[in-house]
């Protein structure tokens, strides 16, 4: 790179016009504009005809003034005389006193930069020392410009972000050294989103017009000199005439968590109207001033608790009767939960924040931050024991992360079945209870009663990343289940033995990048007992009372040549057994795919005839053994497989929807059967592979992403075990499976 040397002086327009000189390495097709704002030069180089066609003529004075008049609004005048805005090659931009770099014309990206000549260039501070008073100021103040131009906060999506962060413990004090962060990662989040947050909830404790006068009063008595939180804090209680010391501590210095709830409430008549009394319960560290709202038939007041001690009382008066009490209802606290902020009046009245009802279509969900969201879906599928089975499933959360609720209610009619099973089935699910939230970990408690088998499940599961974005994330977790039989009608006897199963588990594993590759390893240690209806230690098939199951999963997947190839490996190692026996069949591994009780909540799967696993259709869910092409009904005591996939990309559309991405792949599966007698064979050991074609279809319906494969495994060494064995002898035939990758939790 050669440095180039250009004159401005004949570019400026008159009365304008002086003589600059700027020595930088540039490409020397660079062009200048020039313009003014009020006493301020504005300088613009770019490049004509680059990639980004955003810097025309004038569009990058014009945005610059604009954002000029932004500045001088809400800090003051420019306090320098000129300001050169440089079309960077690389992305993103970087500041300097006088100049900035960018990418782009964009205006937000040039109120960022500029941003930094008042809060970096004219208030000096040491970004080390105390990065969020540039970074976190200037990403403040751009929030609060597109705020006003756009008419949309961009506060809701910040908040809820850096809460997330809050609830898992991943978030650090905004007030540490740069080096002292976790991982750059942090730093990042930390210094410019929880900075520009805890902007926000000054802004908020103070009002808007009393903010624009400590950035005025704190630009006018600090520019050309050095500052730090001392010097910022002393303007901003001066100005507000507000002790701040609990903001200052907690959200620069800590990670607080905020929770406000309603007490108790009590209204009263007199002569003038209605006076309610609340009792405002502080129940976490966190102290931040809180609105007091009462909805009344007619009017609605609010005023504003201080929110010291533990449990306070504030008095509101309305003209009319009093219907319902909320704290915080601009959602401005950073209040975690907010499910415990409204009460309703009444002998039974409501307690929390009406529910959002909605329709629910199972491929998106709706999420808020101030109540639940309830999705209530109809329900009808099929199986051979019940028939058609209608019924109705109500599917809830809280921000998406707690409060995940589900149950359902279904008939089986009966209804063109020849056993016409007629049954009612309950099934209900809490996952992370609110009362139960711990970072990091996740509750689920099951209790059902469907097709033939009853149970439940309470199994706390913890997941840790090492850093933000990057890193392995470790995860471990136990769990105790109940699956009992007391209707074998339901029942695939390739499948299932008539007996119940209690089961103690431990599970841990990790996944993380290494190079190009994505690592993922499950181990699974569990110990239980069968039953039947004589007793506990009773079962049939003379299978021993207790028996022990453990299993590893280990994968690796990495793509090359552009993305447009993707190799995936899978290795699988399962044993259960008892003294002498091995398991039931529902605990046993199996050489196609998963085991039943992995099956066991999906309608479409769990029962003999249901619409993916009737006889004419050939479903694969992985797990197990995974040999594609073999009959999912061959099980065994311990099995050992290897599979290789290697897809081809035909096309990628991120921002599709129907179809995001489309591939073809070549694969081949290998799996060791080990069991005293081998089902068809008799043997003790049995080795089987299958080897095929297929593809793979990426979709995102709604918020949901998911994949849809179809193999053909043309090639199975094991006739006999092939899905279509009974019709045929040959290793090769034409066989066919399909397969539907869900994300957890939808």
């Amino acid at each position: 790179t050669e440095i180039y040397t250009l004159s401005l002086h004949d570019a400026l327009p008159s009365p304008y016009r002086k003589v600059h000189h700027f020595a930088f390495s540039m490409n020397p097709e660079y062009r200048y504009e020039g313009g003014r704002y009020k006493n301020t030069l504005i300088h613009v180089l770019y490049r004509p005809g680059g990639a980004d066609t955003t810097w025309g003529k004038g569009i990058a004075v014009e945005r610059t003034a604009v954002a000029l008049g932004w500045l001088d609004e809400i800090f003051g005048e420019f306090g320098w005389p000129q300001i050169t805005n440089v079309h960077r090659i690389d992305g993103g931009g970087t500041e300097f006193p006088m100049m900035m770099h960018n990418s782009s014309a964009s205006q937000g990206l040039i109120v960022h930069e500029l941003g930094h000549n008042y809060t970096m260039g004219l208030l000096a501070n040491n970004e080390w020392r105390e990065g969020w008073l540039d970074e976190g100021f200037t990403s403040f103040q751009s929030g609060w410009f597109f705020e006003l131009a756009t008419k949309q906060s961009g506060y809701p999506g910040l908040e809820e972000g850096i809460l997330g962060l809050d609830l898992d413990h991943y978030s650090e004090p905004v007030s540490l050294v740069s080096d002292k962060y976790r991982d750059f990662n942090t730093y990042g989040t930390m210094i410019y989103s929880r900075g520009q947050l805890f902007l926000e909830q000054l802004r908020s404790a103070v009002g808007d017009e009393t903010m624009r006068k400590i950035l005025r009063t704190f630009y006018d008595r600090w520019k050309y000199k050095h500052v730090d939180e001392a010097a910022f804090r002393e303007v901003a209680e001066e100005v507000s005439k507000q002790d701040l010391s609990h903001l200052f501590a907690q959200f620069l210095h800590g990670t607080t968590l905020y929770d406000y709830a309603v007490g108790s409430v009590k209204r009263a008549q007199d002569d003038s109207g209605w006076v309610t009394r609340v009792e405002v319960r502080r129940k976490e560290g966190g102290i931040y001033p809180v609105d007091v709202a009462v909805l009344a038939q007619g009017d609605t007041t609010v005023v504003r608790a201080d929110g010291l001690a533990e449990k306070d009382y504030v008095l509101v008066r309305t003209r009319t009767k009093p219907k319902e009490v909320r704290l915080d209802p601009a959602v401005r606290s950073h209040d975690w939960n907010m499910l415990n902020n409204q009460r309703a009046f009444g002998t039974f009245g409501r307690r929390g924040p009406k529910p959002d009802l909605y329709f629910d279509t199972g491929l998106s969900q709706k999420e808020h931050r101030d109540r639940k969201a309830i999705g209530l879906m109809p329900l009808i599928w099929w199986n051979d024991a019940g028939g058609v089975t209608i019924g109705l499933r109500s599917r809830d959360n809280y921000m998406g992360r707690y409060e995940l609720n589900q149950s359902y209610l279904t008939r089986s009619m009966g209804t063109g079945s020849s056993l016409g099973v007629e049954k009612w089935d309950l099934f209900f699910r809490s996952r992370n209870p609110v009362g139960l939230r711990t970072p990091n970990v996740s509750q689920t408690f099951e209790g059902y009663r469907v097709e033939g088998r009853y149970g439940g499940l309470i199994s706390v599961d913890w997941s840790r990343r090492e850093h933000l974005g990057w890193g392995t994330t470790w995860r471990t977790g136990v769990a105790l289940e109940l699956v009992g039989i007391d209707d074998t009608r339901y029942l695939d006897p390739g499948l299932y033995e008539d007996v119940g199963i209690v089961e103690a588990r431990w599970n841990g594993g990790a996944n993380t990048r290494s190079g190009n590759w994505t690592l993922d390893g499950t181990l699974s240690l569990g110990a239980g007992l069968h039953y039947n209806r004589d007793g506990l230690l009773a079962s049939g098939r003379d299978l021993d009372p207790f028996y022990f199951r453990g299993f590893f999963e280990g994968t690796a997947r990495r793509s090359f040549k552009n993305n447009k190839w993707v190799l995936g490996t899978r290795v699988f190692a399962g044993t259960a057994f008892g003294e002498d026996q091995a398991a039931a069949k529902q605990r046993q591994f199996y050489v196609g795919g998963s085991d039943p009780l992995t099956q066991l909540h999906n309608p479409l799967l769990r029962s003999r005839g249901a619409a993916f696993v009737g006889q004419d259709f050939n479903y694969h869910a992985v797990g197990g053994g995974s040999v594609r092409g073999t009959d999912l009904r061959i099980s065994a005591k311990s099995v050992t497989a290897a599979a290789v996939d290697l897809e081809r990309v035909i096309r990628s559309r991120p921002r599709g929807k129907l179809f995001t991405r489309v591939a073809l792949a070549a694969f081949g599966d290998a799996a060791v059967a080990f069991d005293e007698n081998l089902p068809l064979t008799g043997e003790e050991s049995a080795f089987v592979g299958s080897v095929g074609l297929g593809a793979r279809l990426h979709h995102r319906l709604g918020e949901t992403p998911f994949v849809t494969r179809f193999d053909f495994p043309f090639y199975v060494s094991r006739p006999e075990w092939s899905q279509n064995g009974k019709e045929t002898e040959d290793e090769f035939a034409f066989r066919w499976v399909f397969g539907l990758e869900v994300p957890i939790g939808r």
